[in-house]
């Protein structure tokens, strides 16, 4: 137990204890998300929700969000699939090349869904393709019994490819149906008691892209060292958290991706193709580790006393960008889901509290796997969530 010397320990501990909170081990793979601002609903609250599953983590401790690699699960998972060579059909050669086309346009144009009833129905009234409804949707019906055509067609409609956004299950309205119900969770540190050991974590200590004192800010700053060096200690509380478990929708197949990742150069990876599997489960593949289930807290309420001592410009600098969130949720208060707020007594020392409201879910943390787990091991995580949640 020590008192942290800078931010990186800083941060190291508060991961600590924050896992520890949670009911994790520092061998589990846990991930903090920084910053964390509510979500509190409305038209794209399922789309908000389902961001965080999308973004593909990197191998820190840390996810900052805003300095996110820019790996996005749809969109890389397109990219395997379109270097993957489905099993011959014929498919293609029923319907012809014009009727083809049309029905790559329907599909991400929303005219049709995949499968061989819808394509019949919208066939007929297509002129490039009423000719071929009924052999072509027996065609194509045989043709999807092969994982790696039936993924490569499903995922069509959706972005960048197509116009529909990525999509998990569930949703925003039965998370919080089941964030209300899960159980409460609190920890304290006093200022001389962190532990910032993390070499035994799953990333060996490796942690990057956490902000400093407020968001946005620089960890290295002499205001963000000042606060991380001083002394620091923590109280927080949540009514709920929820490990949230959402599997992917209608774009995604375990059976062909599945495919993909056990047969590293050779089919159905096709030649001369840039996107292979080294690139995409390799060392610095871009699809390596997975975010399986995100850590929801309701309610919380977090107290974080500074000992240090802040001149009257250094109190302003901080009190003016508290609208940014403070350490270490960086919740901002724009949305109205939250509030963070930065006290001063007489001689200078800080006091922090941030607090969000009611049934307004907040993203903490996440779980990641690593492509074989998440490929071949589902059941495992789930009983890992269980057990460290539910007993």
């Amino acid at each position: 137990m020590t008192t942290p010397s800078n931010f990186v320990d800083l941060q190291a501990g508060f991961y600590n204890a924050l896992a520890q909170g949670l009911g994790y081990s520092n061998q589990d793979p846990f991930q903090i998300i920084q910053p964390s601002p509510p979500l509190t609903g409305g038209d794209d609250a399922d789309a908000l929700l389902w961001a965080y599953l999308n973004n593909m983590p990197v191998a820190s401790l840390t996810q900052n969000t805003q300095f996110s690699s820019g790996n996005q699960f749809l969109a890389d998972y397109q990219g395997v699939m379109s270097a993957l060579q489905a099993a011959p059909n014929n498919f293609k050669s029923t319907i012809g090349p014009e009727c083809w086309s049309a029905y790559q346009k329907a599909l991400k144009d929303h005219e049709v869904k995949t499968g061989a009833v819808p394509f019949r129905n919208w066939a007929l009234y297509c002129d490039p393709c009423s000719a071929v409804s009924t052999s072509g949707a027996s065609a194509l019906a045989a043709a999807m019994l092969d994982p790696i055509f039936a993924a490569q067609l499903n995922v069509t409609p959706y972005k960048p490819a197509g116009e529909e956004p990525v999509t998990f299950s569930p949703g925003y309205s039965k998370m919080l149906t089941l964030l209300k119900k899960a159980p409460s969770r609190s920890f304290e540190v006093s200022s001389s008691n962190w532990q910032t050991d993390v070499s035994k974590t799953w990333t060996q200590g490796s942690t990057s892209g956490f902000f400093g004192l407020w968001g946005g800010s620089s960890s290295s700053s002499s205001i963000s060292e000042k606060f991380a060096s001083g002394g620091v200690s923590i109280k927080a509380s949540f009514d709920n958290v929820l490990p949230f478990n959402p599997t992917p929708g209608d774009w995604y197949s375990s059976a062909a991706f599945g495919m993909a990742f056990n047969n590293p150069g050779k089919a159905p990876w096709t030649d001369n193709n840039p996107i292979t599997w080294e690139t995409t489960f390799g060392k610095n593949g871009n699809m390596q580790r997975y975010a399986s289930s995100l850590l929801i807290a309701n309610k919380m309420d977090i107290t974080v006393v500074s000992a240090a001592q802040y001149s009257e410009s250094e109190q302003s600098q901080i009190q003016h960008n508290q609208g940014s969130g403070l350490w270490p949720f960086y919740c901002s208060g724009g949305s109205g889901g939250s509030s963070t707020s930065a006290a001063f007594d007489k001689d200078g020392r800080m006091t922090v509290n941030i607090t969000s409201k009611a049934n307004v879910p907040v993203v903490i943390g996440c779980i990641v796997l690593a492509a074989a787990a998440y490929l071949g091991h589902e059941e495992q995580a789930s009983k890992l969530l269980t057990r460290q949640f539910y007993g």
